[in-house]
């Protein structure tokens, strides 16, 4: 019988802070277009033959371990015989199948927590979308898997490039996992290049230690930091509508653009398309804010993910660190917003610039260790003084058209998730020539939440005719040159 394989502690935090209000869930939607000459035929037959094929890799045929007094600790299982009609669900969407009706059906399934007792995934194919187009959600855990190598996953198994259909098409599930490559340690030939190695075992982990204590010291003090004086502190963040308390029913929102439209701001204003997409999204919650007689006197502050995952790894598991940005929401500018988030956003980078996986995942756990201390005794994310106020993650996606077994992919979605006193989520993606902002919010505690959407598309044009009237402002502080980047989510 094979040995059961206990969690890592970051992937335990998911399981210890679920409660019934705060499933510890992500998803993808991805929608498609039939594929030409093809009927509706089509998406029953795809369905049907996915039910043939049992999971036989991992993350699919994990579940959790039974705990026992001997065995505390969270532990993955391997199981042999899955229930497929229970993972694999075949909907329809009422007429006329629009975005509003897949909307509504995405939040109600996106708030139903998953079966701790069977793996936990859920596998839905939906039909009866206008204009001949049918979707696909997806949901995992978060203890199972990461947001970056969720979207490596469905990138994996959306593969074509151009369109053919096959009745052997395998499902997600079925296919087989992506090569993963591992560094393997030389022994030095010579005694000094021995002897080197030896000493550099010893001296460093205490090297390691030395640069987070660093980071932590730099962290903490913030603005008052000499060497990075935009950096934002953990726990400043003001008091904000976006820390209620969070309730068991989700609303997801999404809206789509043209990523060169972004990318064109960001060249005009000396930043990168993340600083662009932070300062949307302080614009978009400002006015929200403003429209809910919310908005804090302080800049409300971000928790920006970071992805220290290689490059082709479509594992299993959670790889994320941890930043914090300014939205600079206090200012009514669009410029001197864009300008103090793009600063803070590089104040961030810096700080984690020179720190290894090992480091950067050990800071972010001293930082996070309060909020999470919160998370798992009930707390959450106090209201009167947050860790932060929302979550902002980008997670790159295909650069190409990409098509499902002869079906055009014409777009797709991450969906996230909330945590207690964290209402709202924000996760952007890119696939193709379009950048989609995904809004997975709490929906009581932050009334008409989909406003966010409007919102975000005045913020858009706002810094686009701010360009055009004040192009002189834009670049008063432009970073000279910049160090080597952090990858965000």
């Amino acid at each position: 019988m094979p040995k059961n394989k206990p969690l890592s502690p970051g992937d335990s935090f998911f399981l210890l802070i679920e409660s019934d209000n705060t499933p510890s869930q992500i998803g993808v939607l991805a929608r498609m277009k039939l594929p030409k000459g093809a009927d509706k035929r089509f998406i029953l037959e795809m369905v049907e033959s996915f039910r043939k094929h049992q999971p036989t890799m991992p993350p699919f045929n994990l579940r959790l371990a039974e705990r026992s007094a001997s065995r505390p600790m969270y532990a993955w299982e391997t199981v042999k015989n899955i229930d497929i009609d229970y993972h694999l669900r075949h909907s329809a969407l009422p007429q006329p199948g629009g975005e509003r009706e897949l909307a509504v059906l995405i939040s109600r399934l996106h708030s139903i927590p998953l079966d701790h007792r069977r793996p936990m995934w859920e596998f839905h194919v939906i039909e009866g979308l206008e204009d001949d187009c049918f979707a696909i959600y997806s949901k995992m855990h978060h203890a199972l898997i990461d947001g970056v190598a969720g979207a490596r996953l469905m990138a994996q198994w959306m593969r074509q490039t151009t369109p053919k259909v096959s009745p052997d098409f395998l499902p997600m599930w079925a296919m087989k996992p992506g090569k993963r490559t591992r560094q393997q340690k030389q022994l030095p030939e010579s005694s000094t290049a021995y002897t080197q190695a030896l000493l550099n075992t010893v001296s460093d982990p205490i090297k390691a230690a030395a640069g987070v204590f660093s980071a932590t010291f730099d962290s903490i003090i913030g603005t008052r930091s000499k060497k990075h004086p935009d950096l934002v502190a953990p726990y400043t963040a003001p008091t904000s509508i976006l820390n209620s308390e969070v309730g068991p029913q989700r609303r997801v929102s999404t809206v789509e653009f043209d990523t060169d439209r972004l990318l064109k701001i960001g060249k005009q204003l000396g930043g990168t398309l993340n600083d662009v997409v932070m300062a949307i999204c302080g614009g978009a919650l400002r006015d929200y804010l403003i429209e809910q007689d919310a908005l804090p006197k302080k800049p409300l502050i971000s928790q920006v993910p970071v992805s220290f995952r290689p490059k082709e790894d479509a594992g299993g598991g959670n790889a994320i660190g941890m930043m914090l940005a300014s939205l600079g929401t206090n200012e009514a500018d669009t410029l001197t917003r864009f300008t103090k988030v793009r600063n803070s956003m590089l104040a961030g980078k810096e700080l984690l610039a020179d720190m290894s996986a090992n480091q950067i995942t050990a800071y972010s756990a001293i930082m996070t260790l309060p909020f999470a201390l919160g998370q798992m005794t009930g707390f959450g994310n106090r209201s009167s003084r947050p860790m932060y106020n929302v979550v902002i993650s980008n997670v790159p996606g295909p650069t190409e058209k990409r098509y499902l077994n002869g079906a055009e992919v014409f777009s797709v979605h991450p969906v996230s998730f909330v945590m207690q006193g964290q209402a709202l989520n924000i996760t952007l993606f890119t696939y193709a020539d379009k950048i989609t902002f995904v809004f997975t919010a709490c929906r009581e505690s932050l009334p008409s939440v989909q406003r966010l959407v409007t919102h975000t598309g005045n913020a858009l044009e706002a810094l686009e005719s701010a360009l055009t009237e004040k192009p002189a402002k834009a670049s008063e502080k432009a970073p000279k040159g910049g160090r080597k980047k952090a990858t965000k989510r």
